[in-house]
């Protein structure tokens, strides 16, 4: 059972009773989750005290720790409910800049720096072995962690997700996000795969962002280039021109290859609605078997939103291709 308690001044209390509904969200494309919940107002002088404040630490579990964050918002809705809206502790990152000048460190020790010096936990960090030599000048401290990702992941053809788990950040790769999720009707039945649950199933299948042909340019002259002709033949040409630096012209034909590796496909826009399960988080990779829209195979989570009302739990979820 769903549990949330609020932190405050070293007193930790469970406001579980006094919650009307909760609903925490993920995205693949921000760095952070977001919780909210309502409280139920009661002038009756034996309805419990309403503990939570701006800058309370807020704890959501279940069988293990799902989220841990702080207030960043209220909002009373006349004399009934109260509101709040809660962030992860990445929420220092995405909200505060930095200067840094990076000269051939290796990815996982750029982003170490960064935590250390505003003091973000660090759980876990894959070996990031990419060389960063890059002067960054008053960014936001998320952006240039996504960036260090991102220069990684085109230069290794590797995926990374970033999450925050019991106040600690992690970043590892992706294919290693695998979940396999279930549900319980009841204690003594037993569990069953969450995607045997799905309604509302939803696939859009586009060719608009492919990209099938690749050219990596330095000056005027063009240095690599990387294609699928099996994509051109079947769906016309389509194709990408990035531009990059001397010191990046050694990586030039692995960088093609690995930008081609990310776009060269059909991609999918598609969403479910299942029963709720903890482990269903943006960036983790779940598998999929839904007869209607055909979706078959592993799925990457882009989105996810998960609500509690009245004891059920259920979600929303955003899926694309890996």
């Amino acid at each position: 059972m769903h549990q949330l308690y609020n932190v405050l001044n070293n007193k930790q209390t469970n406001i579980t009773p006094m919650i009307g509904s909760i609903s925490w969200r993920s995205n693949i494309n921000e760095l952070g989750d977001q919780l909210d919940f309502e409280i139920a107002l009661n002038d009756d002088r034996y309805f419990p005290i309403n503990p939570v404040d701006i800058g309370s630490m807020i704890r959501l579990k279940n069988e293990d720790e799902i989220f841990r964050g702080i207030v960043v918002s209220e909002e009373r809705n006349g004399r009934n409910s109260m509101n709040y809206t809660c962030f992860d502790y990445a929420f220092y990152l995405n909200k505060s800049k930095g200067i840094y000048q990076f000269n051939k460190i290796p990815g996982k020790k750029a982003i170490e720096i960064i935590l250390n010096d505003f003091k973000i936990p660090i759980g876990n960090i894959a070996p990031i072995t990419t060389l960063i030599n890059k002067i960054y000048y008053d960014r936001p401290l998320s952006d240039i962690v996504k960036e260090i990702i991102d220069i990684a992941e085109k230069e290794k053809g590797i995926k990374y997700r970033m999450e925050m788990r019991q106040g600690k950040l992690y970043i590892e790769k992706q294919e290693d996000l695998v979940v396999k999720a279930t549900f319980r009707l009841a204690e003594n039945i037993q569990p069953y795969d969450i995607t045997k649950s799905i309604s509302n199933p939803n696939r859009k299948r586009t060719i608009e962002d492919m990209k099938n042909s690749i050219k990596i340019v330095f000056g005027d002259k063009v240095i690599a280039e990387q294609k699928d002709e099996g994509l051109i033949k079947q769906y016309g040409l389509f194709q990408e021109v990035k531009a990059v630096d001397q010191k990046d012209t050694a990586k030039a034909k692995n960088t093609a290859k690995n930008i081609l590796k990310e776009l060269g496909k059909v991609f999918e826009e598609n969403s479910v609605e299942m029963i709720g399960n903890d482990k269903v988080r943006a960036g983790r990779i779940i598998e999929i078997e839904e007869p209607v829209t055909g979706m078959s195979g592993q799925y990457l989570i882009k989105d996810v939103t998960h609500t509690i009302k009245n004891g059920i739990h259920r979600m929303q979820v955003g899926l694309g291709v890996k």
